[in-house]
């Protein structure tokens, strides 16, 4: 029985074990350089299997293979990490995680690691499946391109602030960030086609009825959103002022009695939240405009891209707050006022984007703005015909006007000769 392309791409995606064994080896000569190059190596050889394999039906096949293939092998790569650095292995990735990316080492790296390992790898899985059964995947294409294109981001940002700094082998997660970028044009172009489709196929009543929205205030669904947004823009201020140390009351507070990982000497948590203050904030402002006006076809794909980047910063955020690598005094409190209201306030930021994207999965027509319907060729039609039988003719209204101020005129001048 021949191979398939997506069983290629899913044992191309095992070959991290044996590759990060090696690349582990090669790391025991301390040269970042040498990582660097053997990474690479590694990622063409990766790139190249599923060709090796399939070149016979290279015509047949479609480059997403190829891409699959790599974005599985590095979610592989990422849970060995997390793995050891939880210390359920050993041997695979522990020199590179000295030398190569020291900073992969912390709380909020493994759980990094943990949501590429394990909901990337599931993401992948899914839109394999859907390009092997002649399926459209932006929808889940979207939700990847926020989720990993915010960790790799909120990475970047740590990295750089961060005590560790980087060194040559971080070069390694350039060619992902293009892949990334290249993939969530391509995303958004198939959304964006897809709802002018739902748009032509919408039926002209259904279009119209949609000029009559009801205010906010008759919509309790949406009504509840808004608020919640309102109170989504107030915690992230506070946690990001308190995770630059603020020393205004209610910061402070917060900091100190419900998340006192926000100031954790990894700085991954302040790189997250500048993140989020300069890219949530305005989100959050954009969706309250859409809420009071709808029908703002463009909210959907940028809906399903925050939903991603939103649930793994949420998870990376919570994981942290609780794994055994952050320090006791950066732990959520043992308090039950603390633990509760922890969970809350994460809790919310993380259901309600997802709510907010289902909205936008499961009915897109809600977010279609009305189109012009056309003067239909009946009603055209149907006009000199009306002024013709009124007439008695077949000329048009302008016609028959000047017809009848001419023998009004007539008519008064025959009132004078009388006279």
């Amino acid at each position: 029985m021949p191979l398939t392309s997506a069983a290629v791409v899913f044992m191309t995606s095992l070959m991290a074990l044996p590759m990060s064994y090696i690349l582990n080896s090669v790391s025991h000569l301390k040269n970042q350089l040498l990582i660097l190059v053997s990474g690479l190596i590694a990622l063409c050889i990766i790139t190249l299997i599923p060709w090796l394999i399939l070149r016979q039906k290279l015509q047949k096949g479609n480059p997403i293979y190829h891409v699959l293939g790599l974005l599985a092998y590095s979610s592989v790569m990422s849970l060995i990490i997390a793995l050891e650095n939880d210390g359920l292995i050993a041997e695979f990735m522990g020199s590179y995680l000295r030398e190569g990316e020291p900073y992969l080492k912390t709380a909020h790296g493994t759980m990094v690691s943990y949501w590429d390992g394990i909901a990337h790898y599931a993401m992948y899985l899914m839109m394999l499946a859907a390009v092997s059964w002649n399926q459209t995947f932006h929808d889940v294409g979207l939700y990847w391109v926020g989720s990993f294109g915010y960790s790799k981001l909120v990475l970047v940002v740590a990295a750089v602030i961060g005590k560790d700094g980087f060194g040559s082998p971080f070069l390694l997660i350039v060619p992902y960030i293009v892949i990334c970028a290249m993939m969530c044009v391509t995303f958004i172009k198939e959304k964006c086609e897809e709802m002018q489709q739902i748009q032509n196929d919408l039926h002209e009543e259904q279009l119209k009825n949609k000029d009559k929205i009801s205010t906010i205030w008759r919509r309790p669904m949406d009504l509840l959103l808004f608020i919640y947004f309102i109170f989504a823009v107030a915690m992230t201020v506070i946690r990001f002022s308190g995770a630059m140390h603020s020393n205004f009351y209610l910061m402070k507070l917060y900091k100190d009695a419900v998340e006192p990982y926000l100031t954790d000497p990894s700085l991954f948590s302040r790189a997250q939240l500048m993140v989020q203050s300069f890219y949530f904030i305005p989100y959050y402002m954009i969706n309250m405009y859409c809420l009071l006006y709808p029908s703002q076809s463009w909210l959907l794909p940028l809906c399903i891209i925050f939903a991603g980047a939103s649930a793994q910063a949420q998870f990376s955020l919570i994981g942290s707050s609780f794994h055994y690598r952050t320090p006791y005094l950066y732990r959520v409190p043992q308090t039950l006022s603390a633990r509760c209201l922890f969970w809350f306030v994460n809790g919310l930021q993380f259901l309600v984007p997802q709510i907010m994207a289902n909205r936008c999965i499961t009915d897109p027509s809600k977010f279609l703005r009305p189109a012009a319907s056309p003067a239909s060729p009946a009603s055209t039609a149907s006009q000199p015909t009306r002024s013709a039988s009124s007439n008695g003719t077949h000329d048009g209204p302008g016609v028959s006007s000047r017809r009848r101020s001419s023998s009004s005129s007539q008519g008064a001048a025959r009132g004078k000769k009388l006279d």
